[in-house]
Order: C-alpha cells, then structure tokens, then sequence
C-alpha cells in the first residue's frame, strides 16, 4: 500500500530530518543501502519503534495489550491463578484518547482489599530504579479500607480510564466520591505504566492521591489518611506516602475515572 507520508510532512521537515540523520551518524551509504532493500529498512524500522518513544502511548503508557500480558505474567510470577479473576464490564481495553494524562489501567482484585494493595505496591517497586514507603503506610485490615460508598469485591479484572492530572493541588475530602474515585486503580496505573511515574515533574505530570482509598497511620485518627504515590526525580524514587484528607499539596493531583 502506497503511503502518503510525503503529503503530511513538509519540504523543509524532509530536510531537517536528513540533516539530522547526518548529525547524529547517518550517511549517505546508509540511505542508499536502505532504499535499495526492504528487509533491510523492516530490520531498520522494528530497531527504531522498538524506542519507548515510539512504542509508549504519549510516551509514557504501555499498550493495553502489552498491559494486559504483563499483569498476567506478574501474576505466574507470583503464584496468583489468573483464571480465577472474572471481567467486570467488557474485555476489550478502551482506546486512549488525546488527553496525554488520560492513562488506561487494569483495574484488579485479589482476595482482600490488603493483599490487592501490597500485590500493586510490589509490582510498582519493582518497575522503578529505588522505592521508599513510609513506615506508617500500612495496609492490614485496621489500617486501610474502601472510601464510603465503594464495595470490595475479590477477583475482579475491570478497564478504566483515569484523569491524573484532575484536581491538582486540592485537599481529597473535597473532591474525591464512589462515582469518581476508585480502589487500588491507580497503584495498579503506576505498576503498568512505570514510565508515566519516572515522568513525573510536578509541571505537567503530578504525583497522585489515591482517592478511593482511606487509611489510619499511627498515632492519628481513624480513617482521615489517604494514600498518595510521588516520584523523586533525583534519586530516581518512587515514594509511597499517606496524608491527611483534609491536606493540600501543590504536587498531588486527586484524579478521577474518565468515561
């Protein structure tokens, strides 16, 4: 099928790209070699897209395919039977839109509510160079549960699309809700998408408050925490925190599902 590449690019563009092709090692010998064999230049192309750049949806998601096999890979690697989770709504992933803070995620239950926490948790750690949890973090049964209104219910695989840029720098307790905010959804989104956590700059792309979550840290009030994920940038650190819900932070969003 013929492309029609050259209408969608300018003369000037087709230009600049030959010239950096030169810059950066290209040469003419080169050119030539691939306009001269087809396998060759399909050898050259699967190299190239193979980039993350290329490869990742607005640079930082992970196809839902690609998501889809790596949840059911972490789960063998764990000893999680994945044919005991059931679809909530349909298996077929929804479409990434333009939106580049619109991330779709797996959404998944285990057992409990807890071991679905620490299963996400894991997975993210595990995508990033260093990881950091605050000690008062924790996730038994007495530490975390479910906002009001959201129902715990084990084995499930769900498709969601989240907002992660919605609401940034607003205190959870007034903006988060059952219809908006959701379990463990977004620790399993930084677990799937590890390149959307290193992004993370606090410009354009924010750390995140889990907002359907609630949990007491030592010491505190029962149920007044929220979690919340962060990135440092220098130590290349993914950061697991929780806060109070009545706490603002110009570097948290509190995202929401998206339809």
């Amino acid at each position: 099928m013929a492309s029609n590449l050259g209408s969608e690019i300018t003369l000037n563009q087709s230009a600049e790209f030959v010239g950096r092709f030169g810059r950066f090692g290209g040469s003419a010998t080169i050119i030539k070699k691939l306009l001269g064999d087809d396998a060759l230049m399909e050898q050259f192309m699967e190299v190239g897209l193979a980039l993350p750049a290329f490869r990742l949806i607005h640079g930082v998601f992970n196809p839902t395919a690609d998501v889809l096999a790596a949840f059911k890979a972490r789960c063998a690697a764990k000893g999680v039977d994945f044919t005991k989770f059931s679809w909530v709504g349909s298996e077929q992933a929804p479409d990434f839109t333009d939106d580049e803070e619109v991330a779709v995620v797996l959404d998944a239950t285990l057992d409990t509510l807890q071991n679905t926490f620490e299963f996400a948790w894991e997975w993210t750690k595990d995508g990033q160079a260093d990881s950091w949890r605050w000690e008062g973090m924790l996730s038994d049964e007495d530490r975390l549960t479910l906002l009001d209104g959201l129902e715990f219910k084990p084995w499930t695989l769900t498709w969601r699309r989240i907002k992660l840029d919605a609401n940034v720098g607003k205190k959870p307790c007034d903006v988060r809700d059952s219809k908006t905010s959701s379990g463990c959804a977004l620790l399993f989104m930084s677990a799937e998408h590890p390149e959307r956590i290193k992004a993370t700059d606090y410009e354009r792309r924010f750390g995140f408050w889990l907002p359907g979550l609630k949990c007491t840290a030592p010491g505190e009030r029962q149920w007044q925490s929220v979690p919340y994920v962060g990135f440092d940038r220098g130590s290349h650190q993914v950061r697991l925190h929780s806060h109070w819900d009545v706490s603002s932070n110009d570097d948290l969003a509190v995202p929401v599902l998206w339809e």
